[in-house]
């Protein structure tokens, strides 16, 4: 069943504010100037104002198009995340729907082996930085926290070319909605 829910109808997840904020902050201290947001729906004007302030420039994906009408002020690559050229960014941040229907509401938060895209299907970027936006369970379940381990696994095994540095930093409030997994190098 296709997600038809608007922006602002509560029934589709976006992007809060702190956790833009945090997102831009800690990118821009990696010394990133460029950033695709995958999977992005309504969330682009939101970060775009956030990474502003850091003089980082992002671009957002969504396979549908109506979030670039809802937006068409910014800059949209609309298609399949798992298919674009991503080599023009210094930072990619894979943030696919964390939960059923794209509620955003913890009772609907998926873990990280049922979220759609897979995770599994970026593992093959090689952007001087990747962030993966992964759900706020992933460090508080068990089985959750296995398959983050199963996931850092992969990508250990993803690294044979170079040394990458792995950041899990959960966002900096009380009740933790997403926990951003960076991969550096």
């Amino acid at each position: 069943m296709a997600n038809i829910s608007k922006f602002g109808d509560n029934s589709t997840a976006n992007t809060c504010l702190e956790c833009a904020s945090q997102r831009a902050e800690n990118l821009a201290i990696l010394g990133v100037k460029t950033v695709l947001e995958l999977c992005v729906g309504p969330s682009l004007r939101v970060l775009e104002e956030q990474y502003a302030k850091y003089g980082i420039q992002v671009s957002g994906n969504d396979i549908d198009p109506r979030w670039q009408e809802f937006y068409p002020k910014g800059r949209w690559m609309v298609g399949d995340a798992t298919k674009l050229n991503t080599s023009g960014f210094d930072a990619v941040v894979v943030a696919p729907p964390l939960s059923r229907g794209c509620s955003g509401k913890r009772e609907d938060s998926l873990s990280i082996e049922q979220v759609t895209p897979s995770y599994y299907s970026f593992l093959q970027l090689r952007n001087p930085v990747v962030a993966f936006v992964l759900p706020g369970r992933t460090l508080s379940l068990r089985d959750d926290r296995r398959a983050l381990h199963r996931l850092l696994g992969a990508l250990a095994g993803q690294s044979e070319g170079g040394a990458r540095r792995v950041e899990v930093v959960p966002l900096r409030k009380k009740v933790v909605k997403y926990v951003d997994l960076y991969v550096i190098g």
